[in-house]
């Protein structure tokens, strides 16, 4: 097969969703060659497994890079996982070299393949640097992608700036928009009833989706914090369609401590994943997203849905009108969802506006890739003074 090797890393179920509108694109373009590699919790049972839902997308696998330790998500344990990420890829590109490497995002696992990629003069390109989580390790992960990186592709002009502002040469940072969002936007969505009743919810009674992650640097007690979270969700009659974490320091506690709950509360449906069309479709029809995921910035706003966001992990990010940030406290959180359950706050919302883009972002990166990859990209570079 002819065309430029261009290798694309997911390791968790986030990734894989808003990167399926861009692998289609390059994998019906001759022009490029491209590999995707599966790695980090998409291949855990605990996580779902949800490799499966990558195998029924018609996107070629092309390598499984399994994480020693992938279920310790203990500090400790997400160290030692980042080395094994580190030598794991190093052996795969010095057998499958790639002309370049696509990270999305920042999470440990594209760290580790970004060093690993970078030591070995395989130049990356990085999707949604810039923005900031100033409660999660993500925020050193992220910005040090953005450095190791010579191509940037931003979900937003601020965004963009950032990443100049870190150094990086204005000609090769693009803001090309969100992947999240011309999902939610072009994806053909499931009927509510149909949704519910596959997973085992009322069709009638109202719910709301919640997803709550550690924030991974902060010093509050992780269960103290969810337990707050539960006694809210308690205080309001809603049923609670809850996506377990993902496989950050803490995240299985958090786990373990919802499937418990969850087994006591008839209103309360906990699942690993629901994958992106499923996830799309809850947000279609909530009320309201509860939490503190990264998608309470684009996918949630997107669908036309008040956003409460708990505590500091997402501090920094770029939310829109639709958003009530709150501290983690039973208090706080009650009354977040009681202002997002009126009709004035989700007329709001739904006359928020998006700034993340108009749904052609994939179309632009890959108009953005023939340009750059026909020039030359090149891992040495100079530092770009503002």
């Amino acid at each position: 097969m002819s065309g430029i090797k261009i290798s694309i890393v997911t390791g968790s179920r986030a990734e894989f969703g808003q990167l399926l509108p861009l692998l289609q694109k390059l994998r019906d373009d001759d022009f490029f060659n491209p590999s995707l590699i599966v790695t980090g919790s998409h291949l855990l049972p605990s996580a779902g497994y949800t490799v499966k839902e990558i195998e029924s997308s018609g996107i070629p696998i092309k390598a499984r890079i399994p994480i020693e330790g992938g279920e310790d998500n203990s500090k400790k344990g997400i160290a030692l996982q980042i080395s094994d990420v580190i030598r794991k890829f190093t052996l795969y590109f010095s057998d499958k070299r790639p002309d370049l490497l696509i990270l999305i995002g920042d999470r440990y696992e594209m760290f580790g393949a970004a060093v690993a990629a970078y030591t070995m003069l395989i130049p990356i390109c990085h999707i949604a640097g810039g923005s900031t989580t100033s409660g999660a390790l993500d925020e050193a992960y992220r910005h040090s992608i953005t450095k190791m990186a010579s191509l940037h592709f931003t979900t937003c002009e601020t965004y963009r700036k950032r990443v100049i502002q870190l150094g990086e040469n204005p000609s090769s940072v693009y803001n090309v928009g969100s992947l999240a969002i011309e999902n939610c936007l072009n994806v053909k969505l499931l009927g509510k009833e149909e949704l519910l009743l596959s997973l085992g919810m009322d069709p009638v009674r109202p719910y709301c989706v919640v997803t709550f992650h550690p924030a991974t640097l902060e010093k509050e007690s992780i269960e103290h914090e969810l337990y707050e979270l539960i006694k809210a969700l308690l205080d309001n009659d809603y049923q609670y369609l809850i996506t377990l974490s993902n496989a950050d320091a803490g995240g299985d506690r958090i786990n373990q401590i919802w499937k418990e709950e969850g087994e006591k509360r008839k209103n309360f449906f906990v699942f690993p994943s629901l994958g992106m069309k499923r996830y799309l479709t809850a947000l279609k029809y909530a009320e309201m997203m509860i939490g503190n995921s990264s998608s309470g910035t684009t996918e949630g706003p997107a669908m036309k849905k008040p956003v409460i966001d708990i505590g500091d992990r997402q501090r920094g990010r770029i939310f829109p009108e639709s958003a009530i940030h709150c501290k983690p406290n039973e208090k706080d959180i009650d009354r977040a969802i009681k202002t997002a359950s009126t009709d004035e706050f989700k007329n709001k919302a739904e006359k928020a506006l998006n700034p993340f883009g108009d749904g052609k972002t994939s179309w632009r990166m890959v108009q953005i890739l023939k340009t750059e990859l026909k020039k030359g990209i090149s891992v040495k570079k100079d530092f770009y003074d503002i």
